[in-house]
Order: C-alpha cells, then structure tokens, then sequence
C-alpha cells in the first residue's frame, strides 16, 4: 500500500478505534480466515505478527485484538451453531457509518492478506462481509 494511504489509514482507525471497533474487525478477519475451512498454525502467526508490527494495526489494542480473534476463530472451528451469525452481526453494526465501515474492511484486509495468499473463499467471504457491498478495499 501507498504510504500515504497508509498514513491515512492510521488517522481513521485511531478516530474509530474502540472496543467494538475492534471485535468488528476480528471478526471480519475471523470469518475470512475460517472460509476455506482452515486455519494453519501458520496463517495464526502471520496474523499475529500483522497486529504486532503494522502501524495502522498497532493502533488497535494489540494483545486484546489477538486474544478475541483467537476466541471467534475457536467459536467457529467448534461448530457452535451460532458463532458466524453472531460475528457477522457484530460487522453488520458498523455500516451505519460508512467512513468508519471502510477503516474497518480496509483493517480487515491487511490481517487477511498477512499470510500471503487470498483464497477464493476468503475474497467471497470478505466481500460478503463489507458493509452495504459497495465498498470495494481490493
């Protein structure tokens, strides 16, 4: 990404950073990651090492980010009935701001892409995810 685009990035998701900012946006990430029906060791600590070294990332508060994203990741690989109804509610919350729905799939979109490789299944899911479906991050 542009390094502007970036400085950007990171004055809106300080603007927009709170608690449910955050879930929102694990949950983005968790939902994506868990849509090719895998999640490697690999792909966690790429993920992790993606809230622990990006700017706009840091901005988040970096181990609760971790810890929750762990959580909802559990929640849908334990096949509770309701873990990706309830994850993507928490998403569908911040589209009533479209600004603060954008800083949130664009936050989205640098963990997902932290392991180097986007499935087809995670692009459809992600897209699925963004709010409105008119806001396109790639």
């Amino acid at each position: 990404m542009d390094r502007s685009v970036l400085d950007k990035l990171l004055v809106e998701v300080r603007h927009f950073s709170n608690r449910d900012f955050l879930k929102a946006a694990m949950a983005v990430c968790a939902l994506v990651a868990a849509a090719d029906d895998e999640v490697t060791p690999s792909e966690h600590r790429r993920i992790e090492q993606a809230l622990k070294t990006d700017p706009a990332l840091q901005v988040l508060e970096t181990e609760k980010a971790i810890e929750t994203l762990y959580d909802y990741i559990y929640a849908l690989r334990s096949g509770q009935p309701s873990a990706a109804e309830i994850l993507s509610n928490k998403v569908s919350r911040m589209a009533g701001n479209r600004k603060r729905a954008r800083t949130l799939m664009r936050v989205a979109y640098l963990v997902m892409i932290a392991d180097g490789i986007i499935r087809d299944k995670e692009r459809a899911e992600f897209r699925r995810l963004e709010p409105g479906s008119r806001l396109r991050c790639f």
